[in-house]
């Protein structure tokens, strides 16, 4: 499967896992992360399916866009929306 998101924080996170998993989700102060839960279920799910992550670029000119990024302009307007209604 293969995920498009303009999120760093998604593209960093198989990289970041080891370090989240060791330290149990806490900060350096020992607090519980913001979301932890859903840093565990994306690699539940991670180490189910083969899931590859593909850096959009965002914020540009429509002129400079390609079918991918207008794609993914669609829908994150779209996901956005639906956040903001629900």
């Amino acid at each position: 499967m293969i995920v498009y998101t303009d999120s760093q924080n998604i593209i960093g996170l198989p990289g970041r896992r080891e370090r989240l998993e060791k330290r149990e989700y806490r900060s350096k102060n020992n607090k519980l992360l913001n979301n932890y839960e859903l840093y565990e279920d994306f690699y539940r799910i991670t180490d189910q399916i083969n899931l590859e992550r593909v850096k959009v670029r965002g914020h540009q000119a429509t002129s400079q866009k390609n079918e991918i990024d207008r794609f993914f302009t669609l829908v994150d307007r779209a996901s956005r929306n639906a956040l903001r209604n629900e």
